[in-house]
């Protein structure tokens, strides 16, 4: 009996021992997920990554959703939040306007998807939730990164034409630049990666239009990147992967062009739809990606 008792009470000890043994330090191994809630009308969840510890500089990812979407829908076809919470990076996937059909949209450009001619600033939008998540949790701004699919990728694009000091890198799928070139104007390079299906239904990968709205070409939209980040060297095609779940093999193929402070990427999949069913390891060849470029 007196056995049975101590057992117990030595296992008590030991881990009492462990807060007060000089070089061990528990504190520290016991940060857990959290979140918190930014963006007043248009609240907006944050993860908090476990491990995260105030005052360290920590990258951030905006994940922004397709038409008719959420951020909820967004998170499950990504992959990017857990991907991001293995990676100790704060993600937050916000919410579009919502239209008058109650659609959620993003304002990105002229071809997709403000269909009823709202004059929401969306662009000034995730800059306040960028600003407003950095005064509350250490953000490192030398590693701001952007994600979107289909009207999400549009208006990363939008976001980077407007803004593109704040960022260090820009990526989404199956979406396009504005059709004027003229209407990014700016002379700031960002590193850019777009991902696109040569199947692609609803933003073609060779251009098209959008309810009589012209919207560019895959080759189109890389070009207007490489003009604005003067990139001269030619491009290095490497090895196929596999992202797609229902695709066999390895069905994307990347582009990578080398540019003067940056590096525009397209990752070309072969016979991919608009929505392709994204396996696992997307999230983490992104996030890999977008952490391999950060704001020089």
């Amino acid at each position: 009996m007196k056995r049975a008792y101590l057992l117990p009470l030595l296992a008590i000890a030991l881990f009492c021992s462990l807060f007060s043994y000089p070089g061990i330090s528990v504190a520290k191994t016991l940060h857990q997920p959290s979140f918190l809630i930014v963006g007043g009308s248009r609240q907006v969840i944050v993860d908090i990554p476990a491990g995260y510890i105030k005052g360290r500089p920590t990258p951030l990812l905006i994940d922004l959703h397709g038409y008719m979407g959420n951020g909820i829908s967004e998170k499950g076809f990504s992959r990017l939040q857990v991907a991001a919470a293995s990676h100790s990076i704060i993600y937050a996937a916000p919410d579009g306007s919502v239209d008058q059909n109650g659609d959620k949209f993003w304002n990105a450009s002229t071809t997709c998807c403000n269909f009823y001619k709202s004059k929401v600033d969306d662009a000034a939008y995730i800059k306040s939730l960028v600003k407003e998540i950095s005064a509350k949790v250490s953000i490192d701004p030398k590693r701001i990164y952007l994600f979107g699919h289909s009207n999400g990728d549009f208006m990363v694009y939008k976001y980077a034409c407007t803004y593109p000091n704040t960022i260090a890198a820009i990526g989404g799928i199956a979406g396009a630049m504005n059709f004027k070139p003229a209407a990014c104007a700016v002379k700031t390079a960002v590193n850019v990666l777009h991902i696109h299906g040569t199947s692609d239904e609803v933003v073609n990968y060779d251009g098209g239009f959008m309810y009589q709205n012209q919207y560019p070409a895959v080759k189109e939209t890389i070009g207007q990147w490489l003009a604005i980040d003067k990139c001269s060297s030619p491009p290095v095609v490497g090895s196929p992967f596999d992202i797609v779940v229902d695709l066999p093999g390895a069905e994307t193929t990347p582009t990578k062009y080398t540019c003067p402070t940056s590096t525009v990427e397209l990752w070309t999949i072969a016979n991919g739809l608009h929505r392709p069913v994204l396996d696992w390891n997307f999230g983490n060849r992104v996030i890999d990606w977008f952490l391999a470029h950060p704001r020089k």
